[in-house]
């Protein structure tokens, strides 16, 4: 794995500011690459909030601010999808929970700076077939059924109806995962309410557990980013040492969790200035600069590196994973219009400036290379002892 450059440092110090308040001092940078880099991991708008004091281009300054704005503009309109959805299923009387991305933000300091996705909710099997007659009567466009989860698209937003969670292995630990976290999942959801309505979010202990299993799972496919180690970083460092532990560590020792959460909390420690906290244990400075780097070699998604999907196999230890055709164009045009949104550019350009690199040659496959990172992630990842019980 690559080392961080520079620029990539300088990013990690701006996220400590924007973040934890740490007092940073930046050295002269790439301004136009170290943007990117936080673009591709999501990150740009707390980045930008904190750096323009350092930036001497207007120019750049000026073109920034407006993307920014746009994340920004995307974010609430996100967040609105959001209560809408609550308006929906409250008038049918349907409960339901919201989860990751909105609960996420709200650990941040400034949550609106938070790069918003899309919407992710769950209700009880009983009431999932209503819930999906619900939606369709009001709006909602079915657009793939991915398994796990049911997308749903309205006013260019889209929204997961989930059944379960990615992450959770079809073992033993994975029927106490489903049952501790599903049992009363919608029963101990919370009530925010903010200018744009309400929305029933996760209580403190769902969120921490849907929080590892989403970064897990993503993280054993294509790769996490620098959002979700944020995410995980603001989370964690709001609850007091007692605290965390009397809610966390006797459940996640059970799940095989909780040597994954002292090695995500010390990565923040490390690079992004969170506090340092006892239950955390020691860190293992050679573990956190190879996680590190593996974070910033992804990108959001795997966004940094195309081949991160071809390596699922090998990291993961299991086959291809079988799609319909349907499946996989549903998920390609979804890819699009999210990219586009985010960029605030048009589908036909991202389609275009995706046929120039695919045709440049930049992403013809290198099996060799596909095989040696394979091997590096798995035996990084191993160090984690993934639901393993005996932590």
């Amino acid at each position: 794995m690559q080392p961080l450059n520079e620029t990539q440092t300088a990013l990690l110090e701006l996220l400590s500011k924007a973040l934890f308040q740490k007092q940073v001092n930046i050295p002269d940078t790439d301004w136009k690459a170290l943007y990117r880099e936080a673009n591709v991991h999501k990150v740009f708008p707390c980045v930008f909030e904190v750096s323009k004091a350092y930036v001497e281009d207007e120019a750049l300054l000026a073109k920034s601010a407006k993307f920014a704005r746009h994340c920004v503009a995307r974010t609430v309109a996100i967040n609105y999808a959001h209560c809408e959805l609550h308006r929906t299923l409250s008038a049918h009387h349907i409960p339901y929970m919201c989860f990751k991305g909105l609960a996420s933000s709200l650990y941040y300091p400034q949550p609106e700076l938070r790069t918003a996705g899309d919407v992710d909710f769950y209700v009880n099997p009983a009431d999932f077939e209503a819930c999906e007659a619900v939606l369709k009567e009001n709006g909602y466009e079915w657009v793939e059924d991915g398994g796990k989860h049911v997308v749903y698209q309205k006013n260019g937003e889209f929204l997961e109806l989930h059944r379960t969670l990615n992450g959770i292995p079809d073992n033993a630990v994975g029927k106490q995962i489903e049952t501790d976290v599903f049992g009363d999942l919608v029963q101990t959801a919370v009530a925010h309410s903010d200018g744009q309505g309400t929305v029933m979010l996760p209580d403190t202990f769902h969120h921490g557990v849907i929080l590892l299993l989403h970064t897990l799972s993503h993280m054993m496919k294509e790769g996490i980013g620098l959002r979700h180690l944020c995410d995980w970083a603001v989370f964690a460092s709001s609850l007091s040492n007692e605290a965390f532990t009397a809610l966390f560590e006797t459940k996640l020792q059970s799940y095989g969790l909780w040597r994954f959460a002292q090695v995500l909390s010390l990565c923040a420690v490390c690079y992004l200035g969170a506090p340092k906290m006892a239950w955390q244990g020691e860190a293992d400075v050679e573990l956190l600069e190879k996680m590190m780097c593996d974070i910033i070699a992804a990108g959001n998604f795997g966004e940094k590196d195309a081949d991160r999907k071809r390596q699922i196999k090998y990291v993961a230890d299991r086959g291809t994973l079988a799609q319909s055709e349907s499946s996989v164009l549903a998920q390609a045009s979804r890819s699009i219009s999210v990219k586009a949104k985010e960029q605030g550019i048009s589908k036909g350009k991202v389609v275009y400036e995706y046929l120039k690199l695919l045709l440049s040659g930049k992403r013809k496959p290198d099996t060799a290379k596909t095989l040696e990172t394979a091997a590096e992630r798995k035996a990084l990842y191993s160090e984690f002892h993934l639901f393993e019980i005996n932590q």
